[in-house]
């Protein structure tokens, strides 16, 4: 199932520090923190910093997904 932008807005209003990686217990701030501070692209790159979607890799949309809001904003901050 791939994740538009307002689904993870949705997932993520209330609590940006909800596990995104279950298996590895990475959470939305730290992967996105990641991105916007590395400018990473790819899963395989965030992979390399957080260890997420390196379990079971039922996250790799999600990361996606985190991917194209930080580039669609310009990789701003969270709030």
């Amino acid at each position: 199932m791939d994740l538009t932008i307002e689904d993870l807005k949705c997932q993520t209003a209330l609590n940006y520090d909800k596990e995104l990686c279950v298996c590895k217990k990475v959470s939305y701030r730290t992967i996105y923190k990641e991105i916007i501070e590395n400018k990473l692209l790819t899963v395989e790159s965030i992979a390399e910093k957080t260890s997420a979607s390196t379990g079971c890799g039922g996250c790799v949309n999600r990361i996606e997904s985190l991917i194209e809001y930080a580039k669609k904003n310009n990789y701003e901050p969270l709030p």
